[in-house]
This record gives structure tokens, sequence and C-alpha cells, in this order.
């Protein structure tokens, strides 16, 4: 609400998250909650005919840092259980302090499988990407092919979209410290919505110029047959402007 107040300005959106608290709170709807906007989500990437990918924080590494829920919360494990029946991808997004971690590593993707288990969730393939794009090269291709994960989309730059593999393609892994080839295979980000938007980075805020550099990587994507990856926060769906951008990029794309 304080948000609402001083950053965006707007008492109508304070009253509305003053609402959705209640709402909450007192009948139990976490729907109500602005930030649930998974249904959202999926409804648009089925009406483009698109699958969307779903990563969830499985263990906190640190209390600052990581995602305030429980994977073990009855509402996640719902949660859970509706995207897979809907037919999208379920997936890892490791914590904070995990990047030089493999230990930690394998124990949030044992957590996420064995929850998924429990919830009758069964997938071919398990991927994910690590929290704040944190990374250190070859350690945490290592970690993540050492726990058993057969894919990471995380290597882009935060501060700017675009393509720090050098390719718009899936590759093989390799590990050039001990020169061996790994399971493991990568698939690059392309872009991230905060990197595009936020002031704090390349501050194009949610309107055309956004969409336009949106749509250049995903011409560059195009003209080499690769494929482009987009990540997006369910939290950066509130604004209406926000979800008007996604849905613009969604349908000028045609992939996820």
């Amino acid at each position: 609400m304080a948000g609402d107040i001083l950053k965006r300005h707007s008492l109508v959106k304070a009253a509305k998250s003053l609402s959705g608290w209640i709402k909450v709170k007192t009948s139990g709807d976490v729907t109500a909650d602005p930030c649930y906007t998974f249904d959202t989500i999926m409804d648009i990437s089925e009406k483009h005919g698109l699958s969307s990918a779903f990563y969830f924080i499985a263990d906190h590494s640190t209390d600052k840092m990581d995602g305030l829920y429980s994977i073990t919360h009855p509402e996640i494990r719902r949660l859970l259980r509706h995207i897979y029946a809907r037919g999208h991808e379920i997936g890892l997004h490791t914590s904070y302090n995990t990047y030089r971690d493999p230990v930690q590593t394998a124990k949030e993707f044992e957590i996420l499988k064995q929850t998924c288990e429990d919830e009758g969730i069964q997938q071919t393939t398990w991927g994910g990407r690590q929290h704040y794009l944190r990374w250190e090269t070859p350690t945490t291709f290592c970690n993540w092919d050492a726990a058993g994960l057969d894919y990471d989309t995380t290597l882009s730059f935060a501060d700017r979209a675009g393509f720090r593999c050098g390719t718009c393609y899936e590759y093989p892994v390799y590990d050039v410290v001990n020169q061996q080839p790994l399971k493991l295979r990568e698939r690059p980000l392309i872009a991230m919505e905060c990197s595009v938007i936020d002031e704090c980075y390349m501050g194009l805020g949610n309107g055309e110029k956004a969409l336009e550099i949106f749509q250049q990587l995903k011409n560059t994507c195009q003209q080499f047959q690769g494929d482009f990856t987009l990540l997006w926060h369910n939290s950066r769906l509130v604004e209406v402007r926000e979800r008007r951008l996604y849905e613009d990029i969604l349908h000028c794309f045609g992939i996820l």
C-alpha cells in the first residue's frame, strides 16, 4: 500500500491492495493477492498455443533475499497441481546462495522433486534458473549437473537484455576446468522483463520503446532460427501497462 501511494501515486491501487489483503486474510482466497497472476500467464500462453515454465524456490539459503513462501504450504502444493493439470512445466528456482554450493543445490532439487512426487506430478525434464541470475562458471554448471537437472536457463546479463552466451540455441555444457562434457544443457536467457523496463537497468519503461527492444531480439533469434527465451515475473503483471506489454510480446512472437 505504501508503494501504491508513494511510488505509483494511486489511492485507488492502495485501496485495492487493502481489499485484497483483507480478503486473503479473512477468507483464505489467495487469488485475491494481486501477484497471483499464474492463471493469467497460463491463459495468455494457451491463447497463443504456448507452454510456460514456472520455477519455484524450494528452500532458503538466506533470510533476506529468498522468497517467503514454503513449497510445502498447502496453497503452493495446490498451485503446483494446478499448473501441472493445465499442461505447463514446473521447475527449480534455486535460492540466493546456491550458485557456489553444490550441496544446497542438490538439496533444493530433491525437495522440489519429492514435493511434486507427493502431488502426483511427473515430468521427464527438469530445469530452472538461479536467483538474481547469480552465476560462476563452471562452478554453477557443475552444481546443476551433479544435482541431476536437465537444463539451466540463467545466462543473461541482468542490466541489459541480449545474447550473453553469444547464441540463441540450446547447447551442451562443457566443464572447461576439468575438461569434460556435462549432461546439463544451457538454454540462453535472451530477455528478462526488468532488464528492459526498470530504471536501474535499460530504463525503457513498459511502452513502445520496450516493445521495440523485445521485437529486435525476437527478430534476431528468428533470423537464425533460434529460440527466444523470455523471463517474466508473476509480480510484474499487476500493472495494466506491464500486462499489456507482456500480451503484445507474446502476440508478436508466438514463442515463449
